[in-house]
């Protein structure tokens, strides 16, 4: 899951806090203020098991695989992203 990095406008202090992409945190962790929060990606973490790679795979081939299955992924959340409207994001 994506670590995202919250800003508060008001107690303008930030908190991290991890979930999914279509998740968003509303109300401040540290000041319980709602609706003043900034949205802002830290981290991408994908966590992935290996498919279709016999124990007999050279780790070339392994890595190779992994790469092309990962940006089939990034494509897949980048099409998805397009269509979301990011109002809070500067």
């Amino acid at each position: 899951m994506p670590k995202y990095v919250y800003f508060c406008k008001k107690c303008e202090e930030a908190f991290e806090a991890r979930h999914s992409l279509q998740e968003i945190c509303t109300i401040c962790k540290l000041c319980d203020t709602e609706g003043q929060l900034q949205r802002r990606p830290s981290a991408i973490f994908i966590s992935k098991k290996i498919s279709n790679l016999s124990s007999k795979s050279k780790p070339g081939e392994i890595i190779r695989t992994t790469i092309e299955e990962s940006k089939q992924e990034l494509q897949q959340e980048q099409k998805k992203l397009k269509n979301r409207d990011f109002n809070d994001v500067e």
